[in-house]
């Protein structure tokens, strides 16, 4: 089917029409978000920065491994995930806090006797003397 030169004019104006139709409400929105997202899109980072960082890290792995030297703490290196050593300072002392309670705690308490005095000790604490004396020749 063959059309004159005026329906084909007419068709490709119907054309362009709807095409700069579509590309103001449909395309133009696109591109100015995805332009405003580009603008939020965190920077990629260097060779060199990667690098950096991965020595910063390296550091800092080995400052708090002195520090828990130091504190007599190496063996609970593990334990401590800070970024600062503030943070860190803040850890040591709280479980040295901890440790010191389970010191205390772990001490050795005799219990059978606790309140039991020798009758030297209760005849002295009553000023006895006579019961002191035989006290201390009954032993």
């Amino acid at each position: 089917m063959e059309f004159t030169e005026e329906q084909q004019s007419y068709i490709n104006q119907l054309i362009n029409d709807e095409k700069n139709k579509w590309i103001k409400e449909e395309l133009e929105p696109i591109q100015l978000q995805i332009t405003e997202l580009e603008k939020h899109k965190p920077k990629e980072k260097s060779d060199a920065e990667i690098a950096l960082e991965q020595k910063e890290l390296e550091l800092w792995n080995k400052e708090k491994n002195l520090i828990l030297k130091e504190n007599n703490l190496h063996e609970f290196v593990d334990f401590f995930n800070v970024n600062d050593s503030k943070q860190l300072d803040e850890q040591i002392n709280l479980l040295n806090k901890i440790l010191d309670t389970r010191k205390l705690n772990n001490n050795y308490i005799p219990n059978n006797n606790v309140n039991k005095t020798d009758s030297y000790s209760q005849a002295k604490k009553n000023n006895d003397t006579l019961g002191m004396v035989k006290a201390l020749f009954s032993k």
